[in-house]
């Protein structure tokens, strides 16, 4: 006999509990030796959510992989495909199947769908062809009456003896990603409820969470700005703000970095954008940022403070400007978030010390 593989695909933003504990259930409800969970691309997910106006809320695809992965660390029996990433586009539940089933020749696929999309499924693309090739297995939701659903569509019958089912447990039946979305977006601290602790803990270290990060350095915050006017003083020279500072460094001579001793934030980084650009300015620039900061906050006591205050709070550069190697692009949730990590860094030093 082959051996059975159960394949869940979906957007998992973010993946839930409900998607842990539905592939537990479709896995023993059949005695499979596997279950793949496939997600979707980013350029799918960001058009989805995007249509519900949420586009900010898109995880990026090494997130979404990350939190998956931590589910095949709790049951051995899943894996994770990237085979409809690595294409970089939607494709039909078919051709997705069919690229799996040549990965897997020896297994006999089982693709997961739930009783409420049943109405529809006499419709899928190439129906017949999808059930000559796989089986479909049913996740029934308590208030699913099967055989009325049946009843109402014919070819549901005749189709039916290709069909196995499994029941969802009460418990999460109510969950989903969007609601998770929706928790957080309330600040509802409830939302914790409806994922694994390993992924909350992905997304609270990434900065998902929004009662637990700060990315936006405006009112109280705006310290952590290098705007923020506040003397320092670095390697010989004293700047009026961090930004002067860092936008100095990248010249050649130090008659150069003198310009910007009297330069205003906004219009060093004007003046940095003209400069002689010193020609190992990619491989040092982290590090002279670095230096900066913690020569901001080291000369500046009261600043130390109020940056030692933000507590376990993650710190993001949040921005609109399209910034994803210092800060991230909050339109996109896409970004690096280098400055976000350097401030981090210096709030673990300075209370360390």
């Amino acid at each position: 006999m082959k051996s059975k593989l159960v394949v869940m695909g979906g957007s998992f933003n973010p993946p839930t509990l409900a998607h842990f504990r539905l592939m537990q259930e479709a896995v023993n409800s059949i005695n499979a030796s596997t279950g793949i969970f496939v997600p979707a691309c980013d350029s799918y997910v960001r058009k989805k959510l995007k249509k519900l106006r949420c586009q900010n809320e898109t995880l990026s695809e090494s997130l979404r992989l990350e939190m998956l992965d931590s589910f095949c660390v709790k049951d051995s029996r899943f894996n994770v495909s990237k085979i409809q990433i690595s294409k970089q586009r939607f494709g039909r539940d078919l051709e997705m199947l069919e690229d799996l089933q040549e990965i897997y020749p020896e297994c006999e696929i089982y693709f997961v769908t739930g009783s409420d999309k049943l109405g529809v499924l006499p419709r899928w693309h190439r129906i017949n062809d999808f059930l000559a090739k796989f089986r479909i297995l049913v996740a029934k939701r308590g208030e699913d009456n099967l055989e009325e659903i049946r009843a109402a569509n014919p070819h549901l019958s005749e189709i039916w003896h290709d069909f196995s089912v499994f029941p969802v447990p009460d418990e999460i039946a109510n969950i989903s990603s969007s609601i998770f979305r929706d928790k957080l977006r309330n600040n509802d601290e409830t939302a914790k409820d409806l994922v694994t602790p390993e992924v909350w803990e992905i997304m609270n270290k990434n900065g998902k969470i929004p009662w637990n990060t700060i990315d936006k350095f405006r009112d109280e915050y705006d310290f952590l700005s290098n705007f923020y006017e506040s003397e320092i003083t670095f390697e010989g020279l004293t700047y009026g703000s961090n930004e002067a500072a860092f936008q100095a460094q990248k010249c050649m001579t130090h008659e150069e970095k003198l310009l910007f001793t009297d330069c205003r934030p906004a219009k060093s980084k004007s003046l940095g954008r003209s400069v002689n650009l010193r020609p190992d300015w990619e491989s040092v620039k982290v590090g002279l940022m670095t230096e900066i900061i913690r020569a901001k906050f080291t000369q500046h006591s009261e600043l130390a403070a109020k940056l030692v205050a933000t507590g376990e709070k993650i710190i993001i550069e949040g921005n609109t400007w399209g910034d994803i190697f210092w800060g991230i692009d909050t339109r996109t949730g896409q970004g690096e978030n280098h400055l976000g990590k350097i401030l981090m860094r210096i709030r673990d030093e300075l209370r360390s010390n």
